[in-house]
């Protein structure tokens, strides 16, 4: 494809809307349009990281989306401000409508139907607008609905730019005007894939964690009340001593301790299937042996087993011994059960930290 000389800067803004840098390669500003796509892919790379990542620090990661957020309007004032001050266009060859056609397709990227209020066509824009916002809404209930709204997004900057071609262009078939057309086939194909992108961001994150709050003591001092954690779902996931594992409540611990179904615990593994486990005299034993706790874990007072853990099945403890509703009170733990292994602290910022 072909492009024309710049000569329109709301051209590089949607362009650069779409991925940092690409207004700026599009005005032939090309160090400084590789200067902010790579800048972006960096922050968005180490944000990501960092909000996730076992070592990573949540507060940075904050911080960094909102220097991303900074860079991204920084870069859609730069690549409008890059092709200025706008060459004087051939007659012949441009024609410019009193209403811009690209700025109201930057206005369709924005909100679908923004584009077409902008050429006083309040009734389609009124449709688009409505049907974008109402299927944006029934998308957070229902996700077979996801695609839908970026259709709709893409669907309006499309229908926009063919109805707002100017009339010279209608009748011409220039090279500009096909350069033009693979332009608006960059962006749509562009919108399309960046709103199902973010769109499906939340559901994938949802699949592969669970975000818990502590509720009680039973882990102090190693988990506070209050503290917020991510739990790593994997179906696959086998667990191992001394993992945090967050778990649906069995069925015993609901008739010992009548409490909400709902409720989930979080405990740590203690005894894998096959293990002979005893509490004597303050110390946890394995196999006969006091295992050996990293974690500042409390002295428990009470005495249990000795009894060999079932298949399939573990022994957990809280580490506030003598505080906690576990295993030694309702039993072994299902593996059915377990959701997923706590690995992070991210909140409140203070107690960010990773688990063991």
């Amino acid at each position: 494809m072909v492009l024309p000389q710049p000569i329109d800067p709301w051209i590089a803004v949607n362009l650069s809307m779409l991925w940092p840098g690409c207004g700026q390669l599009y005005s032939r500003a090309v160090l400084k349009g590789i200067g902010f796509a790579i800048a972006t892919f960096i922050l968005l790379y180490y944000a990501g990281w960092s909000l996730f990542a076992a070592q990573g620090n949540t507060l940075t990661g904050l911080l960094v989306l909102a220097v991303l957020a900074i860079l991204y309007i920084f870069n859609l004032f730069d690549a409008y401000n890059t092709i200025r001050p706008l060459p004087h266009p051939d007659p012949r060859t441009i024609y410019q409508p009193t209403q811009n056609r690209w700025y109201g397709l930057f206005l369709s990227q924005i909100l679908p139907g923004f584009g077409h209020l902008y050429f006083q066509r309040a009734a389609m824009g009124g449709v688009f607008l409505g049907v974008g916002v109402l299927t944006t809404y029934l998308a957070n209930f229902y996700p077979f609905l996801l695609p839908i709204p970026p259709v709709i997004w893409a669907i309006a900057c499309y229908h926009l730019y063919l109805t707002t071609a100017p009339a010279a262009q209608q009748r011409v078939r220039s090279r500009a005007a096909t350069a033009s057309h693979g332009l608006i086939a960059i962006i749509i194909a562009g919108v399309l894939i960046l709103r199902l992108t973010v769109g499906y961001i939340p559901p994938w994150i949802n699949q592969a964690l669970l975000q818990c709050i502590v509720p009680s003591s039973s882990m102090e001092p190693t988990l506070q009340v209050g503290d917020r954690m991510f739990v790593k779902r994997d179906d696959l996931y086998w667990p191992r001593v001394n993992d945090l594992v967050v778990f649906q409540v069995p069925i015993e611990a609901i008739a010992s301790l009548d409490i909400d179904p709902e409720t989930l615990f979080v405990k740590r593994i203690i005894g894998l299937p096959g293990q002979t486990v005893a509490v004597k005299n303050g110390q946890v034993l394995i196999n006969q042996i006091p295992i050996q706790e990293p974690y500042d874990a409390s002295e428990p007072v009470y005495q249990w087993g000795p009894e060999v853990v079932p298949p399939n099945a573990y022994f957990v403890l809280g580490d506030n011994r003598n505080e906690s509703a576990d295993s030694h009170v309702w039993g072994f733990l299902p593996r059915e059960d377990i959701l997923g292994k706590s690995y992070k602290i991210y909140w409140p910022p203070q107690r960010i930290q990773a688990l063991m």
